[in-house]
């Protein structure tokens, strides 16, 4: 039979996107075509939940067979735990890729301010996200691309006061100690610029993970969907060839 024959009849690879903090869809709208070169897509969302455990568990009924879960930043904690959550049921995944995301736990620092914005809500209207907190997610050369900042901004207003309530509510703990069960082919992407997730705890994260890769992309903020769309789409690419998904 010609190779392509045998191209056409395999399943297409299942890829669930589970975006982050205060992103919804439009997060993957420059690495979508590359996507859907690669195989289907199916789209998540963090807009319900208290924990990490509840919006992993939410998400645990519609993934897909053999699905590649990929997750940034806040996804990235989502996606580790769905996919420790679906092994341990014995469902098949046929990868995880993380998206400049972390395993650590929120430090005390951390959540007492996500403790202050909450309170100040109560008394201010909700008009999205500062511009000081969008300028920090990008490289210090695109803190000034208005482009960028209004695509942030619109993600942030679209999903409105409550989402980024419930969000900003949600304390990480460690999840360290999980890795080693997650035996599954791993990706892990970082960026060299990245203000919100450090070099170290990626590599930590990779160090975790039984069968891992890790990526480093150069000249790049936290929002790699976003500043180097066709970088993780080559990226992602080479690695499902070398681990034949």
């Amino acid at each position: 039979m010609p190779e392509s024959t045998l191209a056409d009849t395999r399943p297409a690879r299942q890829f669930l996107l589970i975006p982050g903090f205060m992103c919804d869809a439009s997060l993957w709208k420059f690495m979508l075509p590359g996507f859907e070169q690669l195989g289907q897509v199916h789209f998540a969302d963090l807009n319900e939940g208290n924990s990490i455990e509840d919006m992993a568990t939410r998400l645990l009924p519609v993934l897909p067979d053999k699905a590649i879960i990929i997750g940034f930043s806040l996804g990235g904690y989502v996606a580790r735990r769905l996919t420790w959550l679906a092994l341990q049921q014995g469902k098949a995944i046929n990868g995880l890729v993380l998206l400049n995301t972390s395993a650590r736990a929120s430090t005390a620092d951390e959540d007492n301010k996500n403790r202050q914005q909450i309170k100040l809500l109560e008394h201010y209207p909700y008009k999205g996200q500062t511009m000081t907190a969008l300028r920090r997610v990008l490289h210090p050369q695109r803190q000034d691309e208005t482009v960028m900042l209004a695509h942030l901004q619109a993600m942030s207003l679209a999903l409105g006061k409550q989402v980024f309530l419930q969000q900003l509510s949600i304390a990480r703990a460690d999840g360290h100690h999980e890795l080693p069960e997650i035996t599954c082919p791993a990706l892990v992407v970082a960026s060299r610029n990245d203000q919100m997730r450090s070099l170290a705890e990626s590599e930590k994260l990779a160090n975790g993970l039984p069968h891992s890769t890790l990526h480093i992309i150069e000249d790049c903020g936290h929002m790699s969907p976003l500043e180097k769309a066709p970088e993780l789409i080559t990226t992602l690419h080479g690695w499902l060839q070398q681990h034949a998904i």
